[in-house]
Order: C-alpha cells, then sequence, then structure tokens
C-alpha cells in the first residue's frame, strides 16, 4: 500500500480505508469476538465480593483485553494477530512512516464497548508520560527530524468515531489557550460535547468505517470523545523500532510464518538490549566513540535531536537501574513504579536488565547520568494538562539549555 509519509508527518496520523479486507471482516469479527468472550471469563472470575457478575468487563469505561495474555489465542483466534498485526501489508505501513524500517509489534489490544453509557471520554491527552520520557520540545524536534520511533493504530471491526485528534498538534507544545480549556474540563466546568472538542483544541472526529485503520503519533492530542454500548471491537496498539517479548506463549498457536516473524522481532529486541547495554557500559568507561557507535546501532541515521532523546532515554535507563539497586535510593514513587515494570519505547527494558550490572557499576553509571537527570528538573513540581502524569519536578515540554550528547559528554570528566 502506498501511503503519504509526509501527510503524516505534518498531520501526525493518516487514515487508511480496507486495512481488513472486506473478505476477512467477519473472520476478524468472530475471532474478537470469541476473544473478548475468553477474557470475560477471566475477569468475572477474578472479580472482587462487591464487584458486579462480570467484574473488570462490566465496570470499566472502555474494556480492554491485551491480546498477549494466556489463553486467547489459539488455531481458533490466531487470525486476528495473522490478518493484521503481522501482516505483510501492516507490516509495510509501519516499515514506511518509522524512522527505522525494520518495525516490531509493541502491544497488541482490542478496545470494547462498556455495559453503559460513559459520556465525557477521556479528556484531550498525549501519550506522553514525563517521568520516563522526554520534554515535548525534544520529541517533536526528535520527530520532525528522523520520523517516529512508534506508531500505533485503532482498527474498527464496526464502524467507529469515538477518536478524535488534533491535526499537527505532534509537532509542538499545547498552546496556552488549550492549557486553559483542557483545566477547565479537568475540573468539570464543561460537559464534553462535539462542540466543546471542537472548540477547546479544534479537534476533528475520525471517523472510520468497519475495516478501516487511523495510524497515529502518540504525541499527538487526541481523545476518546464518549464511550457508549454501541458494540465495539477496534483493535488497538502499534509497531515500534524497539520491542520485547516477555511471554511467548501466543505465537505457538500462529501459523509458522507468522510465528518466525515474532521470533526474528524478539531476537532484535535482544540486540537492542544489548545496544543499550553497550551505550551504558561506555558511559561508565568513558568512552565517547563507543557511545557515539551504539547510539548509530539503537537508531541508525539519528540527527542530534534524535540523539539527545536517545541520550535522555538512557539517563532514564541510569536512575531505573539504580533505583532497584539502592533500596534507599531517595527517587519518586512514580520512577520506582517504572523501574519495576518496563517501556521498550524508551529503553526500559525490565528489572531483569538490571541485573547485567554490578552494584558499583550502577553507582558509577548514575553519577554520570545526575547532572543531566537534575537539569531535566526545575526546583519545584510543575503540572500540565493532557500530559500522563500529574504533578512532578520533570519539565513537561521546556527542553533545557545544554542538554544535549556532546554536552553530555563533555560533562563525564567533572562527574566523579
Amino acid at each position: 500500500m502506498n501511503i503519504d509519509r509526509d501527510q503524516f508527518m505534518e498531520q501526525g496520523f493518516l487514515i487508511l480505508r480496507n486495512v481488513i479486507p472486506p473478505d476477512k471482516l467477519e473472520s476478524m469479527r468472530a475471532g474478537c469476538e470469541t476473544i473478548l468472550d475468553r477474557r470475560k471469563a477471566v475477569w468475572a472470575a477474578e472479580r472482587g465480593p462487591d464487584d458486579p457478575p462480570g467484574g473488570r468487563h462490566d465496570m470499566d469505561r472502555q474494556p480492554r483485553v491485551f491480546m498477549e495474555e494466556p489463553g486467547l489465542i489459539d488455531e481458533e483466534t490466531a487470525n486476528v494477530i495473522e490478518d493484521f498485526w503481522v501482516a505483510d501489508e501492516t507490516l509495510d505501513i509501519a516499515s514506511q512512516l518509522l524512522c527505522n524500517p525494520q518495525p516490531n509489534v509493541t502491544k497488541m489490544m482490542m478496545m470494547c464497548n462498556p455495559v453503559r453509557d460513559w459520556p465525557g471520554g477521556t479528556g484531550w491527552h498525549r501519550d506522553v508520560h514525563p517521568t520516563d520520557m522526554a520534554p515535548m520540545d525534544a520529541l517533536a524536534a526528535d520527530f520532525i527530524e528522523n520520523g517516529p520511533r512508534y506508531t500505533q493504530w485503532n482498527v474498527p471491526m464496526y464502524d467507529d468515531s469515538v477518536l478524535w485528534v488534533v491535526p499537527g498538534s505532534h509537532r509542538r507544545r499545547n498552546t496556552e489557550r488549550e492549557n486553559t480549556e483542557f483545566m477547565k474540563d479537568m475540573a468539570g466546568e464543561y460537559v464534553v460535547s462535539n462542540e466543546r472538542l471542537q472548540n477547546a483544541a479544534e479537534g476533528i472526529p475520525v471517523e472510520l468505517n468497519a475495516g478501516d485503520g487511523v495510524i497515529y503519533s502518540n504525541f499527538l492530542l487526541h481523545t476518546g470523545s464518549n464511550y457508549t454500548t454501541k458494540k465495539r471491537r477496534t483493535l488497538h496498539g502499534g509497531h515500534a523500532i524497539f520491542g520485547q517479548y516477555p511471554e511467548m506463549g501466543f505465537a505457538d498457536s500462529l501459523a509458522p510464518s507468522a510465528r518466525e516473524k515474532f521470533e526474528s522481532f524478539a531476537r532484535r529486541g535482544e540486540e537492542m538490549k544489548d545496544a543499550t547495554e553497550t551505550a551504558l557500559r561506555a558511559v561508565i568507561s568513558r568512552d565517547a566513540a563507543g557511545y557515539h557507535a551504539a547510539l548509530e546501532t539503537l537508531q541508525p541515521g539519528a540527527g542530534p535531536h534524535g540523539r539527545t532523546v536517545l541520550t535522555i532515554y538512557l539517563s532514564k535507563a541510569a536512575l531505573h537501574i539504580w533505583a532497584l539497586k539502592d533500596p534507599g535510593f531517595d527517587v519518586t514513587e512514580e520512577s520506582r513504579l517504572r523501574a519495576s515494570s518496563y517501556h521498550e519505547i524508551t529503553l526500559n527494558w525490565g528489572p531483569e536488565f538490571a541485573d547485567r550490572f554490578t552494584f558499583d557499576e550502577s553507582k558509577t553509571l548514575w553519577t554520570r547520568f545526575e547532572p543531566l537527570d537534575a537539569m531535566l528538573q526545575a526546583d519545584e513540581e510543575m503540572f500540565e494538562p493532557s500530559f500522563q502524569s500529574g504533578p512532578i519536578r520533570y519539565y513537561f515540554s521546556d527542553l533545557p539549555d545544554g542538554v544535549d550528547v556532546e554536552s553530555f559528554i563533555a560533562g563525564w570528566a567533572s562527574a566523579g
């Protein structure tokens, strides 16, 4: 499929028709329904004493199914993965958009309708959490310079207009007007309506027919407008240049060609873990050339802005490693929580990755990165609406002067 990458870079999203061909739509719907039925049985079994019979399914405003979970994918439901997530056409689209044309599948989800109406949706937001990512100015500059490291999808099995987006917002920070209106919505001053969605941020609805898809930047301002009982089975997730698969059981029932693709993604993920370790060890040993070479391995051809964002992500990795090694490390609960999980898109490979470093190596590593981490924080907590974080000290949008690769390397000599 020929796609308009320039439009994606400018607008932050593309609507693609018949991503699921009409002749496959009914079998995809059947597979999705079986997957949901299996997950509903688990939710019901896990319900608390005061929960409704369906447990989380009956309580969530947007029930989500993660397809990697054990027991959901077998020969009967494998087509949901084979006919979309690793279909040649899907991977080709991702390879045309990503900064490195070797896409890996990330999370594979399905968003479903609730059992009762939830007016108001999610509120305008970016899928950006400043605690373990980078300021919006850095992310936008990197995107414009290099293109995306990650793209995400909504692909409905039934007509769907829940998603709204603000075209072009992935390339900039929030405007003052947007922040004012977002804060009003957070305070409950307005009932979220289509008029409000348009006025607050010049948003537009994404009108998708069954089988269509929208692929978009996670930096883009977007919202789920309203969650109603209208039947919704919408695939959601993404493709990225980094991938990790702690649980591969779901691939056992896939066709050999599809299973081989996930096996290749897993091998590539291990290579990226190794490259991350190489970059961090270069910092420990003050090997500037080695550090530059490791960045090139992580993202071939990345420009200065891209290398700055990678360096910020590596600083977060160093923080997470030290937080896991030293229980007395004075770090926020949010950072400690991030350290205990994984988010491969930002080079957070999870707690097991920290085992590659000794206590002393981890301490040295954090000593090298601590000045950079301090530059990314203000003296007092801040808050900006639309980001996935409460009040924190990390800058939401501002990239301070001196946060760049060469300044970071130059600081090693005085970092101890």
